[in-house]
């Protein structure tokens, strides 16, 4: 959340100083001020990019997170099956036994 905030006051004072440059200044200064303002609204623009890309990782982190979990479980339930079905047939024999 905080970092939107950032991002958005970015592409706001960039464009704010866009619009100061070309109405206000004039020669080299307004292209100087324009290039500035170019330069913070692509930063706007890669940062606002790179925090989808960074959220989509995560979701995916998260979901491979969840899959090694259930996987885990998975296996842990087996193995108290394959130990509950070893005491049966112990149980078997020990009772044909007798």
């Amino acid at each position: 959340m905080k970092k939107s905030i950032y991002c958005f006051l970015l592409l706001i004072v960039s464009l704010l100083e866009g619009f100061y440059s070309y109405y206000y200044l004039s020669g080299k200064w307004e292209l100087l001020g324009i290039f500035i303002a170019g330069i913070g609204v692509g930063m706007f623009l890669m940062f606002f990019k790179l925090n989808v890309k960074n959220e989509k990782i995560n979701l995916y982190k998260r979901e491979l997170e969840k899959e090694s979990v259930s996987s885990d479980e998975s296996s842990a339930k087996v193995k108290v099956l394959e130990a509950k079905i070893e005491v049966l047939e112990k149980a078997l024999e020990n009772a044909l036994n007798k």
